[in-house]
């Protein structure tokens, strides 16, 4: 009995550290790793929603206090992001597509 609650309690802790894991970096919550159950192409997706996420958050931020300061600063948006935005925007199109023509 020992032994198997011992077991338990270690499937637990692995479950809920996976979680954690999976939760931080990826924002979803599932006790086993993710690529059990998800491809490349969808982990790959996950990455660069993030990524443009963080863009986009970065690129409000700027726009937020060149508004309130009235001259462009350090944070402003530039060409690169917006390329980089449009790089990330057309990866992402291609990856949904190819993720959603496996799915059915």
């Amino acid at each position: 009995m020992g032994r198997l609650l011992a077991v338990g309690l270690g499937v637990a802790l692995v479950g809920g550290a996976v979680a954690a894991y999976n939760a931080s970096m990826y924002e979803i919550v599932q006790p086993i790793p993710l690529s059990w159950n998800h491809d490349a192409d969808e982990l790959r997706l996950i990455h660069l929603e993030q990524a443009r996420h963080r863009l986009l958050s970065r690129i409000g931020a700027g726009q937020r206090v060149t508004s309130l300061a009235g001259v462009p600063p350090m944070g402003a948006p530039d060409e690169q992001d917006r390329e980089t935005l449009a790089r990330l925007d057309a990866e992402i199109a291609t990856l949904r597509a190819r993720v959603a023509a496996r799915a059915r």
